[in-house]
């Protein structure tokens, strides 16, 4: 199957294709902070918070689109909007399963890492499962690095999952 991405910023008008999108990557694995009930947003509450993104220096939200079909979310945002926090940034990422290993993860890394490196943060930081080796695999080849385990930091199912955290220093 050929694919031709198209990268580009959230907008409002996405709301409705961002919450069906969770719904579904919800329900392919449990790497995610959410499962098949997606997130619990409205979509006048998801379009609200993507129009927080638009033209602003402390965050942006980018989509990855397939034929129109949203395939893959990525996003930064501020730790907090303390000065003393002012220097890091937080980064989530998310690809449907049946285009994972086709380089959407990659693409939209290079967008939100080049996004930072501009808007002057120096710290970006995430969370992983600590087993989901095919995301720290590509977290290390941005140079990310594994700073620490939380333990039990989820709960799936009765079991305890652990997380990494790991940062990369711009």
């Amino acid at each position: 199957m050929p694919i031709n991405i198209i990268y580009r910023e959230a907008e409002p008008s996405d709301a409705g294709k961002f919450l069906e999108f969770c719904k579904r990557v919800g329900s392919e694995s449990d790497n995610l902070t959410f499962g098949a009930e997606g997130l619990p947003f409205t979509i006048s509450q998801t379009a609200d918070y993507i129009r927080k993104f638009a033209g602003n220096p402390e965050g942006a939200m980018i989509l990855a689109f397939d034929e129109g079909e949203l395939v893959g979310n990525g996003a930064v945002s501020s730790v907090s909007g303390r000065p003393r926090f002012a220097h890091r940034k937080e980064l989530a990422i998310t690809v449907r399963k049946d285009y994972w290993g086709k380089g959407i993860g990659t693409g939209l890394m290079n967008l939100l890492v080049d996004f930072c490196k501009k808007s002057g943060a120096e710290v970006l930081e995430l969370q992983v499962r600590s087993d989901n080796e095919r995301a720290i695999g590509l977290y290390k080849k941005f140079g990310f690095e594994k700073i620490g385990t939380y333990k039990k930091f989820f709960k799936i199912n009765g079991e305890d999952i652990d997380a990494d955290f790991m940062n990369l220093y711009l």
